[in-house]
C-alpha cells in the first residue's frame, strides 16, 4: 500500500539522534569500504584474484556506494535532514497497522469550544473575571471505534462559522484521545488542486 522509504540512518549505521560529527565519521568509514576506485586499486594490486560472482559483488558495492552517498547528501544538510525525518516519520505511521481510517476534513464534524482569554492585566483578584473575554473556537472531531475521539483544532478566525476548507494544509496524523489508534486526515481535494 505505502512504499517504505530507505532508512538513511540504517544505511550510515548511526542512530536517528546522531550529531553531524557522528554521521560524518560513519560516512567516511563506510565510503572507503565500497568506493569503486579503492576496489579497483585492490584488483590492480592482485590481478590473479578473480572470484566467482565478482560481477555481482561489484554491482552490490556500487549499489552500496550510491546508497551511502544519497544518505550522506541528505543527512549532512540540516534542512534536508529535517524534511527527511518528517517524511520518515510519516512513512512509519502509514506502515503501521494502528491506522483506523483515512478520511478527509469534510468527514469530521465541527464542534464549538468556548474558552476565555485575558484582555489585560488585572489590578486585583476581584477584577480578574472582568478582564476575561469568552472566545469561540471551532475544533473538529471524528469518533473512534473505542468510544474516544480524534480531535483536530480548527484554523482561521475563531469566531467565524465552521468550514473545513482550510482545516488541513497537508495530510495530518491525529491520535485518538482514548486508545493507540490514529487517523490520517487528508487535505480536501479542492485544496490540493
Amino acid at each position: 500500500m505505502y512504499k517504505m522509504m530507505p532508512d538513511f540512518y540504517e544505511v550510515l549505521k548511526v542512530s536517528e539522534t546522531a550529531n553531524f560529527e557522528e554521521i560524518k565519521g560513519s560516512y567516511k568509514q563506510l565510503i572507503l569500504q565500497c568506493h569503486p576506485d579503492k576496489l579497483q586499486q585492490h584488483d590492480v594490486a592482485d590481478p590473479n584474484r578473480r572470484i566467482v560472482g565478482e560481477g555481482e559483488r561489484r554491482s552490490q558495492n556500487l549499489s552500496d556506494f550510491n546508497a551511502i552517498n544519497e544518505a550522506w547528501n541528505t543527512l549532512k544538510d540540516p534542512i534536508k535532514r529535517k524534511h527527511y525525518d518528517a517524511e520518515l516519520l510519516q512513512a512509519r505511521f502509514q506502515a503501521h497497522n494502528n491506522i483506523y481510517a483515512h478520511i478527509t476534513a469534510s468527514d469530521m464534524r465541527s464542534i464549538q469550544v468556548e474558552g476565555s482569554e485575558d484582555r489585560g492585566e488585572a489590578d486585583g483578584d476581584a477584577d480578574a473575571d472582568a478582564d476575561k473575554e469568552t472566545a469561540t473556537v471551532w475544533s473538529y472531531a471524528y469518533d473512534c471505534r473505542c468510544g474516544g475521539q480524534y480531535l483536530l483544532d480548527g484554523a482561521g478566525d475563531p469566531d467565524e462559522s465552521p468550514g473545513q476548507s482550510g482545516l488541513v494544509a497537508s495530510d495530518a496524523i491525529v491520535e485518538c484521545s482514548e486508545c493507540s489508534l490514529v487517523i490520517i486526515v487528508k487535505q480536501s481535494p479542492t485544496m490540493s488542486e
